[in-house]
């Protein structure tokens, strides 16, 4: 959940610097140089966390992949990405939902391969080389978790990236099963 916030907090600050410059309250840039376009005003994020939930991986990789999830609904999502963590018996599941395009059933389990990109204008336009799903698909599977692609309850992209639940308590969680 704590990494969860953080990935939020990270893409909601892209946002608001995103948003200064398409309002020209951004520092910097040189003068008389023509600025880049500003892409649309980003989604906005809604994180959902009903209980604690410990995923059998390190922070570290539990950050990647939830940066990964988020980097990609945000660059598709038109208006709002959902973040649900979920323990779910001996699994701690989190999904990501966005409400753009979607990806065609056809491509769902393909977009975890590496160098995987579906629009042929995707790797100019993002910057993306095709590797963020492929490295979340990695990092879940190497602690013997699975990634799955679906549809969102708003037609958009669903990724649930599901871990085997973690018995061992983290800092400030005295008191709680360990379960919780």
């Amino acid at each position: 959940v704590a990494e969860a916030e953080k990935a939020i907090g990270r893409a909601e600050q892209v946002s608001a610097d995103l948003g200064a410059a398409r309002d020209g309250e951004a520092d910097g840039g040189v003068d008389g140089a023509e600025a880049e376009p500003v892409p649309e005003p980003a989604p906005v994020f809604t994180l959902t966390a009903p209980v604690p939930a410990n995923a059998a991986a390190s922070p570290g990789e539990v950050a990647l992949v939830i940066d990964n999830l988020l980097a990609n609904a945000r660059r598709y999502a038109r208006s709002r990405v959902w973040v649900s963590v979920l323990p779910s018996g001996r699994s701690v599941r989190v999904v990501v939902d966005d409400d753009g395009p979607g990806v065609p059933e056809e491509d769902r389990k393909r977009v975890f391969d590496r160098f995987t990109r579906l629009e042929a204008d995707r790797g100019g336009r993002s910057g993306g080389a095709g590797l963020g799903l492929a490295l979340v698909a990695a990092l879940v599977s190497g602690r013997g978790g699975t990634v799955r692609m679906g549809v969102s309850p708003d037609g958009g992209a669903r990724v649930e990236a599901r871990w085997p639940r973690s018995e061992e308590r983290r800092v400030g969680e005295e008191g709680r099963s360990r379960w919780s």
